[in-house]
């Protein structure tokens, strides 16, 4: 996986669900529910729903043009259901498209799988998979409802569409908003906040903690892309500045 060959060499300390960031001293100390790690640099890679919440603690407290820009930024959530299917029942109709979209037939059913994405591989073998979002007004029925009446709801609207639509062999529905170790999907610029808060986000403080995240990254934000290349670009930050240190 991907993510294993980026682990891979580094010494990653899992379970550890971090509370505080001391930067009071020399050394920056980060507390978590088990333990404490001592390092010279730390790189804060904290949705911002969560810094926005008094989740993580920062001491000294973090300076009021790093918080201002922090509060004034938006965050947002979209949630996404994919289901693989025994069989692909719809690009026929949809004549091979790899999306198709829908208009829910109320107000109240607005951002309501509105539209559909073909995940299927390039030779269309399989495995077949249907994904759609969540979004807009329907978030606060997401947040009401179980998975498994979600995907009920996908089928129902899915059978009002195309005709012998089978059960799904499995299924995923996200639950950010509920997620209390990011409580968002995506950044935005929210009321009164400016391009350039962006860049303010990505600002160091004291050359001791760095921030990284798709909200840091001005040219793409809301992105995994984003936020990978935020990460290499706090790296090189701190490289390039000529540091001999460790970092967490």
């Amino acid at each position: 996986a991907i993510t294993d060959g980026l682990a891979d060499g580094l010494d990653i300390a899992l379970n550890q669900e971090v509370t505080k960031i001391d930067y009071s001293g020399d050394k920056v100390i980060v507390k978590t529910n088990k333990d404490e790690h001592l390092t010279d640099k730390v790189i804060v890679t904290l949705p911002l729903a969560i810094l926005q919440s008094s989740d993580v603690t920062f001491t000294p407290a973090l300076p009021d043009w790093k918080s201002y820009c922090i509060q004034r930024m938006g965050v947002g959530c979209i949630e996404k259901i994919a289901m693989k299917f025994p069989k692909n029942f719809w690009s026929e109709k949809v004549k091979g498209s790899e999306f198709f979209g829908h208009v829910p037939s109320t107000e109240e059913l607005r951002g309501m799988f509105t539209i559909f994405y073909d995940i299927n591989t390039p030779n269309k073998k399989g495995p077949h998979v249907l994904m759609s979002v969540i979004c807009g007004d329907a978030m606060s029925y997401r947040k009401e409802t179980s998975s498994s009446n979600i995907v009920n709801n996908c089928l129902s609207l899915l059978r009002s569409m195309f005709q012998d639509v089978p059960n799904p062999d499995d299924y995923w529905v996200t639950n950010w908003s509920r997620d209390r170790f990011s409580k968002m999907s995506y950044s935005y610029m929210g009321l009164g906040s400016m391009g350039k808060d962006y860049d303010q986000m990505a600002a160091d403080v004291e050359e001791k903690v760095f921030f990284a995240g798709e909200a840091t990254n001005r040219r793409f934000p809301q992105t995994v892309t984003g936020a990978y290349l935020s990460g290499i670009r706090e790296a090189c930050k701190i490289v390039e500045r000529g540091y001999s240190s460790t970092c967490y």
